[in-house]
């Protein structure tokens, strides 16, 4: 199926970060709180699903209320009181149009076959007769806050699914399954955008020892291996060696994985770039991904407020 997704924002540097592990590197396990794309409807209290309009608009509601059930930092209200309460509403519009047409593809195909009739002897190029259909949901949406009403919240989903089959096979898929498919990725996508996530995410640390003496090397690589036992350890015996060899790229890198997982933002961010400076860049990713969270924390720390 070939929606259009966008992996935005902190957790596609979360994401990003801990993909294509090598299999035996040594990460660190960190959880944080990151901000929603869309700041000011996740600060919202509460959130009304009014009618969308289009032939498929009911079935998008059920698919927004159902993705916004559970998780979110706002309540999700319906009915009357819903509709006359709420902080906030979310309404717009779904529409849905499917186009077939006929194609013909070139195939080999087997003409003549050996005496025992196994092995092809002779294939000719034969024109197949085939289909193909293309399905288009284009919903827009958006979030009008009731108080002063203002759109805290637009977006267009223009999603397209091609499918071809041709002579004696079948479509991969229905109509119905297409747009279902695609209702529930246009209400996966509205939750990511409006809701913040707790994410646990892995990092590698940094493993080399380039510009260490030896016994300094010995005791940073025998600290990789046993962080996996006991981080917070690794952690303090790094900011011991920090004091001893200052400047390493690798100890400001991995001293910053450790001010993160304990929730030290700032920190972190200023490790990571004294990292980046002594030469590890991946201090910039880590120093993004920390300014990700200090949003997703005052953010956090706003709604306590606002309760």
């Amino acid at each position: 199926m070939k929606f259009q997704r966008k992996w935005r924002g902190a957790l596609a540097l979360a994401a990003g970060a801990a993909a294509a592990l090598p299999a035996h590197a040594e990460v660190i396990e960190i959880t944080g709180e990151f901000p929603a794309p869309s700041r000011e409807a996740s600060l919202l209290t509460s959130l009304h699903v009014a009618p969308i309009s289009g032939q498929d608009g009911p079935a998008l509601e059920i698919a927004i209320e159902r993705a916004l059930a559970n998780g979110v930092p706002f309540a999700l209200v319906a009915g009357r009181a819903g509709r006359q309460g709420a902080e906030g509403t979310l309404s717009g519009t779904v529409s849905t149009g499917v186009e077939e047409s006929r194609y013909t593809r070139k195939d080999k195909h087997c003409v003549q076959k050996d005496a025992n009739n196994k092995k092809c002897v002779k294939e000719e190029e034969v024109e197949v007769p085939c289909k193909r259909r293309v399905v288009n949901v284009n919903a827009d949406l958006r979030i009008v806050r009731e108080t002063d009403g203002r759109i805290v919240y637009s977006r267009g989903f223009p999603i397209r699914d091609e499918i071809t089959w041709c002579q004696k096979e079948n479509p991969p898929r229905t109509v119905e399954e297409s747009v279902s498919n695609a209702i529930g990725n246009i209400a996966g996508s509205i939750r990511y955008d409006v809701a913040p996530r707790v994410e646990t995410y892995r990092i590698r640390l940094r493993e080399t020892n380039k510009g260490m003496d030896k016994p300094t090397a010995q005791q940073f690589k025998a600290l990789i291996k046993s962080s996996q036992r006991d981080m917070r350890g690794a952690c303090q015996a790094w900011t011991a060696m920090d004091q001893a060899t200052p400047g390493n790229g690798s100890l400001l890198y991995n001293l910053g994985l450790c001010a993160e997982q304990r929730g030290d933002y700032e920190g972190a961010i200023a490790l990571y770039r004294r990292a980046v400076a002594a030469g590890a860049r991946e201090g910039s990713d880590g120093a993004n991904r920390a300014t990700q969270l200090i949003a997703g924390r005052d953010d956090a720390r706003e709604r306590a407020k606002r309760r």
